[in-house]
């Protein structure tokens, strides 16, 4: 018996040490995660500035779309106003040749900065449309690390209360253990106090038996004294007869 409650109790103190270690592996994911989630954080606040800088892009390209709308605008009224200065200088024969020349090439610059007006339009619109994209792209980027955010929070939780039952298991193992401990010793005491009763017992069977001996000796010369008695009263019977013959 003693044996089975010193191997349970080594048992228990292996449970004990392994939920030792159990803890301390969760208290370990619990702090990893803790570190996921501050890189979460981290990763949430600059998606965040990401998406700030790309919207103020945005609205920054609206703005030169719009300015150079207007400059579409003016290269088309200088284009108009240099087409209706050829026109007038046509009408002024020899004396508006020169002005004539002038009016073209501003006529012809007009349409160039009107032309080169509608590419940066284009460019612009192209840009507007990829932060446009870029921005959906960075809410949907926030709206998965918040949800990431929330993962990682969840399992840290997890993590924390697992510590906390692995603890309340460690230490109820280790009360166990103690109590196992204390049971082995009493049982160890209880084995002793056996055997020490059965060596009495031995010696007390071993004292009845000289005592049961010696007590037949003791009843077969009480016999033989008893006989002699006997013989002697017989012989004491005999002489008290013998003597009463000789009374006057």
């Amino acid at each position: 018996m003693s044996a089975g409650i010193q191997q349970v109790a080594a048992s228990t103190n292996q449970v004990s040490g392994n939920s030792f270690q159990a803890s301390e592996t969760a208290k370990e994911g619990q702090r990893s995660v803790e570190k996921a989630v501050s890189q979460m954080a981290s990763i949430e606040q600059t998606v965040n500035n990401s998406a700030h800088v790309v919207t103020k892009l945005g609205e920054r390209s609206k703005e030169i779309g719009q300015i150079v709308d207007t400059i579409s605008g003016i290269a088309g009224q200088t284009n108009l106003l240099a087409l209706n200065a050829a026109i007038e200088a046509a009408r002024a024969g020899e004396q508006g040749r020169g002005f004539a020349v002038v009016a073209e090439e501003v006529r012809k610059l007009a349409e160039q900065s009107q032309e080169a007006a509608k590419q940066i339009a284009t460019l612009i619109s192209e840009i507007q449309g990829d932060t446009d994209k870029a921005v959906v792209a960075m809410s949907e980027g926030t709206r998965e690390v918040k949800v990431g955010t929330e993962v990682v929070n969840s399992a840290g939780l997890a993590f924390k209360e697992i510590a906390a039952l692995i603890l309340q298991v460690s230490e109820q193992v280790k009360e166990s253990s103690a109590a196992m401990q204390q049971m082995a010793g009493g049982s160890q005491q209880i084995v002793t106090s056996v055997k020490q009763i059965d060596g009495l017992s031995k010696a007390a069977v071993e004292k009845s038996q000289t005592v049961s001996a010696a007590t037949e000796e003791q009843s077969a010369s009480l016999e033989e004294i008893a006989v002699a008695s006997q013989s002697l009263a017989k012989l004491a019977q005999g002489l008290q007869t013998a003597v009463s013959h000789f009374q006057i």
